[in-house]
């Protein structure tokens, strides 16, 4: 998972389905809409091993064309868009207190009325200061 081929600047590779490295690598290029010829050149294989790469994919994903190959990585969770991933550690971090226990609702003791349908809270834990974004980013890219 280590391989700078498999983050791109959109998207991430992520291994399953049985894909190779080549075939995530690939797929990571075009994911991120390089040109036939930039990806020969970016991972150093011939045309014909570029197509043979994208015919093995395909089938490996159940796809019939280049785009279809594509939705079916970013369905089957092979591909997954980098903000995605950014937006996840950050709320995974946001999930735990910082002495690592989980969160758990608070109840309020206010009884539901007829006339106040839905309970609002004002949650008066303090959570300290914010992560840094960019040290977040930093470990997802």
């Amino acid at each position: 998972m280590n391989d700078p081929r498999f983050i791109g600047d959109d998207v991430i590779g992520l291994p399953g389905q049985n894909l190779t490295d080549d075939e995530l690598a690939l797929l990571v290029a075009q994911a991120n809409g390089r040109k036939p010829s930039e990806i020969q050149q970016d991972l150093g294989f011939d045309a014909f091993t570029v197509t043979q790469l994208e015919r093995t994919t395909r089938a490996k994903l159940g796809a019939g064309t280049k785009p279809h190959t594509m939705s079916r990585a970013f369905i089957l969770g092979v591909l997954a868009p980098r903000a995605l991933c950014l937006l996840l550690c950050i709320f995974s971090i946001n999930a735990y207190h910082t002495d690592g226990t989980q969160r758990v609702p608070k109840r309020s003791r206010a009884p539901i009325t007829a006339m106040n349908g839905a309970r609002s809270t004002k949650s008066k834990r303090d959570d300290g200061p914010l992560p840094d974004i960019a040290a977040l980013y930093a470990q997802v890219a």
